[in-house]
């Protein structure tokens, strides 16, 4: 597979393929379709889509997460807006102009017909940010595009004016179920919809999980594991290894984690670390919660899982903040610190460093493969698997 490598990797990376935006990519994986098929069947068990403007991989997850969402997403409300504007975008033909004006009126009286519990009140600043995020998800997946917008965005100024083209993508964004759905309550169930009459505990299932929990999983750690995934992994990980080579990726197993990394692509935005400043800030708490543990003033259980106080936490935060304020970015310097701390502590749950439990946070083994430590010339040093194998 080590030829379809860029094409694999990019159907696992992109929510999908559009023949307009990347062509020569879309007709490289449409060529080699049967080859592709054939490794994410067997491996994956997801399902291939080939359409005549886009080829799209079924991305689902083996085990609910922190950040399994849309990463642009910030609020509940985004998710509401998002399928409305996908319904008011069905009845749209490719080539169809709208304007926003028309647009959110119609989101507006769609929440209030459907009694939802929030109306979006285009008067407030965070209800319209909402939105825009929303437009700004559609048009980076070419869903929409902006044909003529003010210089005043609509986040900023209810009153602003944009013109928008539907591609006739819309129907597609969503996932299509085989059963039905409307009796679901929690993730866990559209999970359990996945491996419905099928033997979860061996074979093509097992496997199944164990790709798809280091392909969409940034660690699988062997807590959360079921013991005969991580079994899986630690009796075929050469194989693995050769297997992800192949693709570009590098397989990193210890006793109690396994994940996969792109060493020399690890600035893309999606992985971590990557080029925000907040990566650079995370790998210096890591740090500290790394001393921490060597000191033993956090205490690792079997599976190396440790335990911090919300309190000590913030400690370490606000001592990080004041000692090393010269490689802050504007943005966090100007924060108040409620809101560094929330921005920085979300961001560690999304990469699994930390969970956050009632009386504090688990500190996962993670923390002992990305660190950075500060040196004499005043860069950040990124020290990415400078942990023992063994915390």
């Amino acid at each position: 597979m080590e030829e379809l490598a860029t094409e694999l990797r990019a159907l696992l990376s992109e929510f999908w393929i559009v023949k307009e935006k990347d062509p020569a990519l879309y007709y490289n994986i449409k060529r080699n379709q049967g080859k592709i098929r054939d490794f994410l069947t067997k491996n994956l068990g997801s399902r291939l889509i080939v359409h005549d403007r886009f080829i799209k991989l079924e991305k689902i997850p083996a085990t609910t997460m922190e950040g399994c969402g849309i990463s642009s997403f910030e609020t509940v409300l985004d998710y509401v807006l998002l399928c409305i504007v996908l319904l008011y975008l069905e009845d749209k033909t490719r080539g169809d102009i709208f304007v926003l004006s028309n647009l959110i009126e119609y989101v507006k009286n769609t929440a209030m017909t459907m009694e939802l519990e929030h109306v979006p009140d285009w008067n407030l600043r965070v209800d319209r940010k909402s939105f825009t995020r929303v437009m700004d998800f559609l048009a980076d997946i070419s869903v929409i595009k902006v044909k003529d917008m003010e210089s005043v965005s609509f986040g900023d100024n209810q009153n602003a004016q944009v013109l928008y083209e539907a591609t006739g993508l819309a129907n597609y964004v969503m996932r299509l179920f085989s059963n039905e759905i409307f009796s679901f309550t929690k993730p866990d169930d559209f999970l359990k919809e996945e491996w419905m009459y099928q033997n979860e505990e061996k074979g093509d299932v097992r496997r199944y999980r164990v790709y798809r929990n280091l392909f969409y999983t940034p660690v699988l750690f062997s807590v959360d594991a079921q013991v005969s995934d991580y079994d899986y992994i630690k009796k075929l990980r050469g194989h693995m290894k050769e297997e992800f080579e192949q693709l570009g990726y590098e397989l990193e197993v210890t006793r109690n984690m396994a994940f996969l990394y792109e060493y020399e692509n690890s600035t893309k935005k999606e992985n971590f670390p990557n080029n925000k400043k907040i990566s650079e800030i995370v790998l210096m708490v890591n740090e500290r919660l790394y001393q921490m543990i060597l000191k033993e003033e956090i205490f690792l259980d079997e599976f190396e899982v440790g335990h911090i106080s919300k309190e000590s936490l913030e400690m370490i935060l606000k001592n990080l903040r004041t000692e090393c304020s010269s490689y802050f970015s504007k943005h966090f310097l100007e924060l108040t610190f409620s809101k560094f701390q929330e921005e920085v502590i979300s961001y560690m749950k999304e990469y699994a460093f930390i969970r956050e439990i009632d009386d504090g946070y688990l500190v996962l083994p993670s923390v002992s493969r990305f660190q950075a430590k500060l040196v004499k010339d005043d860069k950040t040093q990124l020290d990415l698997f400078g942990g023992e194998e063994h915390v």
